[in-house]
């Protein structure tokens, strides 16, 4: 059911975003669609309703019907004031930028998830609401010099800078991982805001999932104002990313905000294409992809090229979309690197098809502890293979830096 039509027949039912389904661990995350909604769960729940605080919910002990990633539910009022009357919520708020609530499900539970729900007669209204003004062109990507990236070591989660003369010229994601702490994700940012205040460096968000954005929550508002620019998916899939969204735009400016909508596919099904968005013969590429509805593949990647290198950061897009789309613009003698897709977790079927006078070089996994058992070892050997090679930050227990 569409959005208006599901309001209209159940105007009491909370819809949120379900943004982690971990089956083998019994896990949920999800957010609100809206503040509406978040206000209505703590009204029912009545629990303290802050947009200053974490709006996430954890459920561990889940084992009810399947539910999807990045879709919208409904759930019913009374299963929020069953969870009141059993004491079942514990405020996590103060100790995470992420999750505010967890709810410690009894084993056997009622349906919690009910009807899904379709934005399509929505989407004029909503998913244009942080487009900044300007073109994507005025966007200062121009990068000339001595470049070099940063993979960050910042557990499980999605960190990249773009060096240009020992400067940070850009930064693709600045994430943490989804269960740590306050202090810990403050650690993570150790010193990037004394170093950001005076490299100045842009602001690229490949897509709105919390590995990806999870460090940028946790930035104060004269810290996001570090940033020159901001460059970032305009679908805002939850509560989460409106407000962070609001408040880097409030920093730095709406005409240095640039949202890019997805492209629009011309035939229904097949691959997911990865499209230049700018020009290709530059040493530095923004490849948008295609719509869909999982946010991994449907996200921004970078390329970085020199005469002789050149490096991918792929966000969690998949290595077919590399292979097919990005691939090809890297035909020249040199040697080549690749910040893996999705911390080495499922990217799809790997295919990586290499120009014949390219040169594998080096393969930077961006992963911590996790219990998703990333990196799987059907990519890591199938890179090795290839001839890559391999590197993990959790390993290394550094940044990992590739010279171009």
């Amino acid at each position: 059911m569409n959005y208006y039509n599901h309001k209209r027949f159940f105007p009491q039912d909370i819809l949120v975003c379900i943004e982690e389904y971990d089956k083998q661990n019994k896990i949920v995350i999800f957010d609100f669609f809206d503040s509406n909604e978040y206000r209505n769960f703590t009204t029912f729940g009545e629990l303290n309703y802050s947009l200053t605080d974490p709006s996430m919910v954890l459920l561990t002990n889940y084992s009810h019907r399947r539910i999807q990633e990045n879709t919208i539910y409904a759930i019913k009022p009374d299963v929020i004031r069953a969870w009141r009357e059993q004491g079942r919520f514990n405020s996590n708020g103060q100790n995470s930028f992420l999750i505010g609530y967890s709810v410690d499900l009894p084993n056997e539970h009622p349906q919690i998830f009910f009807e899904s729900v379709s934005l399509d007669y929505f989407q004029g209204l909503f998913f244009n609401s942080i487009h900044g003004e300007g073109a994507l062109a005025l966007v200062p990507l121009k990068i000339k010099g001595k470049i070099s990236v940063t993979v960050r070591n910042v557990g499980q989660g999605n960190w990249n800078e773009i060096n240009v003369n020992n400067k940070t010229k850009v930064v693709f994601d600045a994430g943490a991982p989804m269960n740590a702490t306050k202090n810990e994700v403050k650690n993570i940012i150790a010193n990037r805001a004394l170093k950001y205040a005076d490299d100045k460096p842009g602001l690229i968000l490949s897509h709105w999932d919390k590995d990806h954005y999870h460090s940028l929550i946790a930035m104060t508002d004269k810290e996001l104002q570090n940033f020159s620019f901001f460059i970032c998916r305009d679908t805002l899939p939850n509560l989460t990313s409106r407000i962070l969204s609001q408040r880097i735009i409030a920093a730095i400016g709406s005409k240095k905000t640039f949202t890019i909508e997805a492209e629009q596919r011309t035939t229904r099904g097949g691959r997911t294409l990865l499209i230049p968005i700018t020009p290709t013969s530059a040493q530095f590429t923004l490849y948008n992809a295609q719509y869909h509805k999982n946010r991994n593949v449907s996200g921004l990647v970078i390329t970085l090229k020199t005469k002789s290198s050149s490096i991918i950061l792929s966000g969690d897009c998949h290595y077919e979309q590399i292979s097919m789309s990005v691939l090809p613009h890297l035909n020249f003698k040199h040697k080549h690197h690749l910040v893996v897709p999705h911390h080495g977790g499922k990217a799809g079927k790997y295919v990586y098809k290499l120009p014949k006078n390219v040169i594998p070089d080096k393969a930077i996994i961006s992963v911590g502890p996790n219990k998703y058992k990333h990196p799987l070892s059907i990519y890591t050997s199938a890179l090795t293979t290839d001839r890559f090679s391999v590197l993990k930050t959790q390993k290394v227990k550094n940044d990992i830096t590739i010279n171009l």
